[in-house]
């Protein structure tokens, strides 16, 4: 069967093969025989043939023959490289990998590890463990490292909580939870399935711990919010590295906290520890929810000495103009944008974004109008952002005509976001009536934010008839909201329907509604 199989890949390579590249060509490039084959994995025949395969971008198939010819193919290693080589090559050709596995009379664990990783990343997570349970069948010991790549198989699923059980209790079976290299990569799985009692369990009870099992958990507690249980292992850290940091540094950013976020991030500067890139962003998203522009600034200086901008994508890029955008200082914002001659979608995003929130509306229809120009495909981000710009600018027919090229031009659904742009543009500019037409007919259920705009709009423009409607359907959505009650009193007030007015102060009294003092903030 398998010389059956040979013959067939032999067969089927005479049309593949490119004439510089024949099967003569490789051999002299090393000349093997199965009896000279050494296991040397840097001296090993394979090792150059797959090199050179992958520097001229050949097919397995081209290997693989060579390797039948050679008589290369009998050696285990060497059929396993050419798998390997099947799963990195582009594209992936998985299935031919199958074939040349199922060749192998006796494949050995380093080979059933190349099937499992290979199957897990290139074609599905479900395949690889398949694949471990075969291995097991056919009563292969499995190494550390095997158990450790169906780990990361299982993280690669994510979300199915019972097949990591199931993961979990093959390696109670075999004995080897307590592994270092186990340990870390059960708590990895088990956080990134978001399963944080499972994780804490297996951290706390572990008789051995290093610095990638506190990180696990301290980044795990950041990314679900609880920053108390992140910020209680990080201060009981043996030592910390720059990861520790970042991490804690990020877990204030998503939970808000930016200014406590700063501190620990000057702190980390005391302690001598250099920041990376995921620093500096998780940093640069604190100073703009802030308005630390001050910070924002040391920040840019310090990323402009170290030369980060040129050494790395515009992630970092992208921040920056956030900041500047979000403290008002839109013009170092275009200058960080005008700066990268290669712009992704979401350094667009931000730049217009950035122009709508500092009231340049019509730059950043400009800006958006350029990007197209320029062959860039909008996403939704964009058309938020730019509808947004639309709104603020009072740029109807741009914004309406912007609007339905979402999926005209794009084939991108328009989301609640969307629509509550459009009838924010609408309203603003006093078309209340296609407003609610907006807001009552598309196909899912507004927020109360957006019949709030809606009635702010009536307010604005006078229009007390449509006010009166989309107000008393608000107060139904947010009846204990005391700004929604202040905003119809003053639709009536405005009209001067007094009786109208004082009916609304009254129902405030008998609801025991008050609202909320407002306040302001500066740095």
């Amino acid at each position: 069967m398998v010389k059956a199989m040979h013959t067939k890949i032999l067969r089927s390579c005479r049309i593949c093969f490119i004439p510089k590249f024949s099967p003569s060509l490789l051999l002299a490039w090393y000349p093997v025989s199965s009896n000279s084959i050494r296991k040397s994995t840097l001296s090993h025949p394979i090792t150059l043939l797959v090199q050179r395969a992958q520097e001229h971008f050949l097919h397995p198939k081209v290997i693989h023959s060579h390797s039948i010819t050679t008589g290369l193919i009998k050696d285990t290693f060497a059929a396993s490289r050419i798998i390997e080589f099947c799963f990195k090559s582009k594209p992936v050709d998985a299935q031919y990998a199958r074939q040349i596995f199922n060749s192998i009379d006796q494949p050995d664990v380093y080979t059933w590890n190349m099937m499992i990783i290979g199957l897990a990343e290139c074609e599905s997570p479900q395949s690889g463990i398949d694949h471990f349970y075969q291995m097991l069948l056919r009563k292969v010991v499995p190494t550390d490292y095997t158990f450790a790549l169906v780990v990361k198989a299982s993280i690669i699923c994510k979300n199915d909580h019972g097949l990591g059980l199931k993961v979990h209790g093959q390696m109670l079976k075999h004995g080897v939870e307590e592994l270092l290299i186990i340990k870390n990569s059960l708590i990895k799985m088990y956080c990134n399935m978001g399963c944080l009692e499972e994780a804490q369990l297996l951290f706390e009870k572990s008789l051995c711990l290093d610095l990638i099992s506190w990180n696990s958990m301290i980044s795990v507690y950041g990314k679900h919010g609880n920053v108390q249980s992140a910020r209680g292992l990080f201060d009981k850290m043996p030592e910390r590295s720059l990861v520790s940091w970042s991490a804690m540094i990020d877990g204030y950013v998503r939970s808000g906290d930016y200014s406590e976020a700063l501190q620990l991030f000057n702190g980390m500067q005391g302690s001598g520890v250099r920041p990376d890139v995921v620093t500096l962003v998780s940093v640069l998203k604190a100073c703009a929810n802030l308005g630390a522009l001050d910070q924002g600034r040391q920040v840019h200086l310090y990323i402009k000495q170290s030369k980060m901008l040129k050494d790395v994508n515009v992630i970092l890029g992208t921040a920056l103009v956030d900041m500047y955008a979000k403290c008002g200082c839109i013009n170092e914002a275009l200058e960080v944008f005008q700066g990268f001659q290669e712009r992704d979608i979401i350094l667009w995003n931000s730049m217009i974004s950035g122009l709508a929130l500092n009231g340049h509306g019509e730059e950043a229809v400009k800006h958006f109008w350029r990007m197209r120009e320029l062959g860039m495909i909008p996403n939704g981000s964009t058309f938020v952002s730019v509808l947004s710009a639309c709104s603020h600018a009072g740029l109807v027919h741009e914004g309406q005509e912007i609007f339905y090229s979402m999926k005209k031009d794009y084939g991108i659904d328009p989301q609640l976001e969307h629509y509550g742009c459009l009838s924010d543009l609408l309203g603003r500019a006093g078309l209340v009536e296609e407003a609610l037409e907006i807001l009552s007919n598309m196909p899912m259920e507004p927020k109360a934010s957006n019949w709030g705009a809606l009635l702010a709009a009536c307010k604005s423009h006078n229009n007390t008839e449509v006010g009166e409607r989309v107000g008393k359907h608000l107060i139904e959505l947010e009846p204990r909201e005391g700004k929604r009650y202040i905003l119809f009193f003053n639709l009536y007030a405005g009209d001067e329907r007094w009786n109208d007015a004082l009916e609304m102060r009254k129902m405030m009294e008998e609801k025991g509604i008050k609202k909320e003092n407002g306040c302001s903030f500066i740095q």
